[in-house]
């Protein structure tokens, strides 16, 4: 590993196992890895750079980037959010409701806007709006971004997000809300749930009473128990990370997902499916 195309190139043809050495070195060798990868990055989230080796290359570029916290990476990133096919092609669907909202804490500027541009899409995915969302939370609470203005977002946000149908986004809205302590938009989440835009599959209105009590007003507690935190360091983060396995078809079958009622499935329970993550990170999200 002598150059920064040798540790592209190790990124690139990493799939079962992580490119350890390619990380190292690039993080030894910032200042000289740095403008490549945030040329990359905008290459590809612009479309001006669509090759393969790119591609393959992005999932450790940006982990890298969120490993350092590179604020040059912060816009970039929320743009690339708001194209669902390219975000899941570079990130895969683990890291999009993992690792994605710790790296935007790390690499925060210091402007929400573009967050609240990712919340605010109704072109984006509504899982993607919700880690935009849950970033933001981490940050407000954090002191990164004001809270009395976060939290006066809240509440516009209940009044006038859309789209005012059934929508993952509403969920995560009422967890936000309620994981940081936010008593006064109890009703409004009630009222959510009751009109139908938070199905009872994801949660009923004899369970919210219960979500509201483990919020925390005052410190982080409530979003580190929703998995919400900073991005911490590359190699010790993917080093338990599912990378691909050869395709079993007895196994594959085994992990087709049960069929039941899963108001009986707690969020942080694993998921019935048999993949090991945490239901509220598996299947409920595909619900």
């Amino acid at each position: 590993m002598n150059t920064i195309d040798d540790a592209i190139q190790a990124f690139a043809e990493a799939s079962d196992a992580p490119p350890n050495e390619a990380l190292q070195w690039a993080l030894d060798h910032w200042d000289e890895a740095v403008p490549r990868f945030l040329a990359m990055l905008e290459g590809y989230t612009d479309g001006s750079d669509d090759t393969e080796p790119t591609l393959d290359a992005m999932f450790f570029i940006v982990h890298l980037l969120g490993d350092r916290g590179d604020q040059r990476a912060y816009q970039t990133l929320c743009r690339l959010m708001l194209d669902e096919e390219k975000l899941v092609s570079a990130l895969g669907d683990e890291a999009c409701v993992s690792t994605l909202k710790g790296v935007l804490i790390k690499c925060f500027d210091g402007d929400p806007a573009p967050l609240r541009a990712v919340v605010e899409s109704t072109e984006a995915e509504s899982i993607t709006r919700g880690e935009a969302l849950l970033a933001l939370a981490w940050l407000a609470r954090d002191g990164r971004i004001p809270e009395a203005e976060f939290r006066t977002y809240v509440g516009e946000l209940f009044q006038t997000m859309q789209p005012r149908e059934p929508d993952y986004i509403w969920y995560t809205l009422i967890v936000t809300a309620a994981m940081l302590g936010y008593q006064e938009f109890a009703g409004m989440g009630a009222t959510m749930i009751r009109d139908g835009l938070v199905p009872e599959e994801w949660l009923t209105l004899a369970e919210y009473p219960d979500l509201m009590a483990t919020g925390d007003p005052e410190g982080k507690n409530g979003l580190q128990a929703e998995e919400v935190e900073p991005f911490g360091n590359i190699i010790e983060s993917l080093a338990e990370w599912p990378w691909d396995e050869p395709f079993d078809e007895e196994e594959e079958a085994a992990r087709t997902p049960v069929i039941n009622p899963l108001r009986h499935i707690g969020r942080n329970d694993p998921c019935p499916c048999g993949s090991g993550k945490k239901f509220k990170n598996c299947h409920l999200v595909a619900e």
